[in-house]
């Protein structure tokens, strides 16, 4: 019952913003706006997300020692893109690690650790966008707690680092015992990864892929849609709509980007039917194109079985 509560709950926010993004806006509108976009920046758009998901790739290759191949980073990058697009609860993050595991012959923990750090410098991204976002609207309360929560998750793996024997605490959880053990041997996998060069590569690699990120959305709205938004204002918009794909939604956050992106540029005085045609077509060139190219890599670059563990 809690399971069909939570999915119906899903579906009906992304029901709910479909149905406030579309409002008012007559489809013969909408559709006469999207066909005058020119095709030229629509391919420079999807440009600019293949060279975020292959410095994706790229940032995943550095995590592991031997480093990983980056075909097979780039594949299980845009797999685990794909199955969050079509299947809900972020199964896309356990995709990844299935798929580095089984083609770089990694043990389930140590894929399990790669993936969650990649996971955690995102968030990390997203806190300091977030924080400049709450600085540039005048609202720098609303991300302390955020931040806070940031901040303590950083002191737990440092703490770890630093005292290794917090790790075999695990044991001790009132737990099956194969639970705890495999507990122990991912939080090992994390604590492996917390040398300076590592972090400074995490780093450095993630402020790269978030910077492709903008500006693609940037693209979307001038170069595109033609909106002419200010780089600040641009900012704001991927600011905001980033954030708003926290929210529980349907997989691929089908109506709550379009609603979040839709009040944002409201907010910049761009008229309703422009609005949503620069937000539809900013979630459409993010969803379809590394949705497809997942399935093929499925398809073409099946990953091979693995034979053995080997810890990152």
């Amino acid at each position: 019952m809690n399971r069909l509560v939570s999915i119906a709950l899903k579906y009906g926010v992304s029901l709910f913003c479909l149905f406030y993004a579309f409002r008012g806006v007559p489809l013969r509108e909408l559709w006469s706006v999207l066909s005058r976009f020119p095709l030229p920046p629509m391919f420079l758009t999807t440009a600019v997300s293949f060279a975020a998901y292959a410095v994706m790739g790229v940032r995943l290759t550095r995590m592991n020692a031997p480093p990983l191949s980056f075909r097979s980073a780039f594949c299980a990058t845009l797999v685990g893109l794909a199955v969050n697009n079509v299947v809900p609860a972020k199964a896309g993050e356990v995709a990844k690690a299935v798929w580095l595991g089984r083609d770089s012959h990694l043990s389930a923990d140590a894929a399990l650790g790669i993936v969650f750090m990649e996971r955690f410098f995102d968030v990390n991204a997203l806190a300091l966008l977030s924080l400049w976002f709450g600085w540039h609207v005048g609202q720098r309360g609303a991300t302390i707690l955020f931040l806070v929560c940031l901040l303590a998750g950083w002191l737990v793996l440092l703490s770890m680092r630093h005292c290794p024997r917090i790790v075999s605490w695990a044991a001790y959880l009132p737990l099956p015992t194969k639970i705890t053990g495999f507990l122990q041997r991912f939080l090992s996998a994390l604590v492996g990864h917390l040398r300076s060069e590592r972090l400074v590569w995490m780093g450095s690699t993630t402020l790269l892929v978030w910077s492709l990120y903008a500006l693609e959305t940037t693209v979307a709205l001038n170069g595109v849609a033609g909106l002419g938004l200010s780089w600040k204002a641009a900012l704001s918009v991927f600011a905001l709509s980033s954030l708003g794909m926290l929210l529980p939604s349907s997989p691929g956050a089908i109506g709550v980007y379009e609603a979040i992106a839709v009040t944002a540029l409201r907010t910049h005085d761009v008229p309703h039917e422009q609005a949503l045609a620069a937000a539809l077509f900013a979630h459409m060139a993010q969803f379809i194109p590394v949705t497809l190219a997942g399935g093929l890599a499925m398809l073409a670059f099946p990953p091979e079985p693995k034979e053995e563990g080997a810890e990152g």
